[in-house]
């Protein structure tokens, strides 16, 4: 069973995409699996959705390594030349939001 469901905009998210993403969170040990998008988002300042499986908080160890994952997504999407995700948003299975992760990165603004 996955541990986090990615939200999969086709207008934004290719699979090549969505396989680099899949990758990525496998490089920290969380399992991950597609699911369609709730809503449409526009390429501008969009969000990466993920819907955390597990009852509970994220682990502190995912936590921490989660701004790094946001900037490998980044760097993805930068070297295939398409808008990348502004941020990394983790809910919870009820939707509550868990975290809001933001780009560190000095190129991110």
């Amino acid at each position: 069973m996955a541990d986090i469901l990615v939200e999969q905009d086709q207008q934004l998210m290719s699979d090549q995409d969505l396989g680099a993403v899949l990758h990525i969170l496998d490089g920290i040990k969380v399992e991950g699996d597609a699911v369609p998008a709730r809503e449409r988002q526009s390429a501008e300042a969009w969000t990466l959705e993920g819907h955390w499986q597990q009852r509970g908080p994220v682990s502190a160890d995912t936590e921490a390594a989660l701004p790094d994952v946001l900037l490998r997504i980044r760097e993805h999407y930068a070297l295939h030349g398409r808008p990348a995700p502004a941020r990394l948003r983790i809910v919870d299975p009820d939707g509550s939001q868990l975290l809001l992760i933001e780009p560190t990165d000095p190129g991110a603004d």
